[in-house]
């Protein structure tokens, strides 16, 4: 069977290496979703071959399909739905990671090859060490084998560089044997500079990318995974500092003293919750949540009660009191019926609380476990570039970190209001027990 496509000579690497786990890429341009494709091909006419194919959201998977239809196109792929049927039966099953529990789903399945596109998008090593353990194979002349790729850069930048052995500008092949299962692992990097097909074809790319900012520039064009300060980011002094001063920290649950919660109101991914305690002038952040696809204020409640703690004051942006078409009601209403009453947080323009939300930094504490997520947010929280004009815009990027870092920039606008003299200990006698039961350590 003959296929209309030569790889590169990484490309070339990538595609034979026999290690479980294989990272491609580590730089834009190297031809990444082009290998993915080609490397689901081995065994294909195998009838029992099953493969997995995941990408982070649905628009990135049809962008992903497109390509596929092409290159697919000689080997008689029929394409049904959520899956690629091959003529002598191997089946590949597309998906996507829309919430946490999509990566479960496929636990109790059994996927010899699996294709995961920018594994960066992933925000934990947990979660990726759910979705794979649905690579596996019964069949002994189907190997299991997992192909990822990636950029530098995103919300799960750091556990993707520790789980690889990346650092810096890692232009060499880096191979590591897992101590606890014996299995291996591979990156095998590769930039556009090792794609003859843009390097020729589409110059202006390469010109894009060297006219990049310093930061995006050493990442997406020179591969580099250094923890690179990105021009623009809008907290990284005060995150630096933070560190140095030792505030990213085991910050505990102070038992004696209420929580105060302070929320970002969307639907889904776009429901965020900060949870704080003020000691003087001094605030600590030890804890932080986010909705998954389809969450309200039902699971906001959930997680609220959740938690261990005393709750003082919760606060909401300003537009909780319009009103919803489904209901009828205001969310504000809608939160007093679960019992969650809202202070409205005042308006203010965004560039305003952040520089207010830059200014707090100086007093800030935060947990570095159970704000994970958050700290993840703002270190990747930047102002948009123009890629015509070469300059940033007053305005953040739109993506994944603007809800957590909303957080933030609310909490400092009201943070003067988080006061504990209104300490219910009722409560705090009552969430004892719950404490206990999670095994939270706290001070007195």
């Amino acid at each position: 069977m003959k296929y209309h496509w030569q790889p590169t000579l990484k490309q070339q690497e990538a595609l034979v290496r026999t290690e479980f786990e294989i990272l491609y890429g580590g730089a834009r341009g190297g031809g990444k979703t082009d290998a993915g494709m080609a490397w689901l091909l081995y065994d294909i006419g195998h009838p029992h071959l099953r493969c997995l194919v995941i990408r982070r959201n649905a628009k990135d998977l049809n962008d992903w399909l497109a390509r596929a239809r092409e290159m697919y196109k000689p080997t008689g792929a029929n394409f049904v739905g959520s899956e690629i049927r091959f003529p002598k039966g191997a089946v590949f099953v597309l998906g996507h990671l829309a919430d946490d529990n999509a990566y479960e789903q496929y636990q109790g399945h059994e996927y010899q090859r699996m294709l995961i596109e920018e594994l960066i998008q992933i925000p934990t090593e947990e979660l990726y060490l759910k979705l794979i353990s649905s690579c596996r194979s019964t069949i002994p002349e189907l190997r299991p084998q997992i192909f990822a790729t990636t950029n530098p850069g995103g919300r799960g930048h750091s556990w993707v560089k520790k789980r690889f052995g990346l650092s810096g500008f890692t232009g060499e092949i880096i191979k590591i044997t897992d101590n606890v299962t014996g299995r291996t692992r591979v990156f095998i990097p590769a930039k556009v500079d090792d794609n003859p097909y843009i390097t020729k074809n589409d110059p202006d790319y390469i010109k894009f990318l060297d006219g990049l900012p310093d930061g995006l520039r050493q990442a997406w064009r020179e591969g580099s995974w250094q923890d690179i300060e990105i021009k623009g980011v809008y907290y990284s002094q005060m995150l630096a500092q933070a560190n140095t001063e030792g505030r990213i920290c085991d910050l505990e649950y102070d038992s004696s003293m209420l929580v105060h919660t302070v929320c970002d109101l969307g639907v889904g991914k776009q429901l965020a919750l900060g949870f704080y305690q003020k000691y003087g002038r001094t605030i600590g952040m030890i804890d932080f949540w986010e909705g998954q696809e389809h969450d309200g204020l039902p699971q906001l409640k959930k997680a609220m009660t959740d938690k261990p703690y005393a709750y003082g004051k919760h606060f909401a942006p300003h537009d909780i009191n319009q009103t919803e078409e489904s209901s009828g009601k205001t969310r504000l209403d809608s939160a007093k019926e679960l019992g969650i009453d809202f202070i409205k947080i005042p308006k203010l323009g965004i560039n305003d609380g952040i520089e207010k939300g830059q200014i707090v930094f100086s007093r800030l504490f935060v947990n570095k476990i159970r704000c994970e997520k958050w700290l993840e947010a703002m270190r990747n929280y930047r102002a948009e570039w123009d890629e015509d004009r070469l300059i940033y815009k007053r305005e953040p990027v739109k993506d994944w970190t603007n809800h957590a870092a909303d957080v933030h920039r609310y909490m400092a606008l009201i943070e003067k209001q988080m006061t504990g003299e209104d300490i219910n200990y009722n409560e705090i006698i009552r969430n004892q027990k719950i404490r206990q039961d999670y095994g939270w350590q706290h001070t007195k």
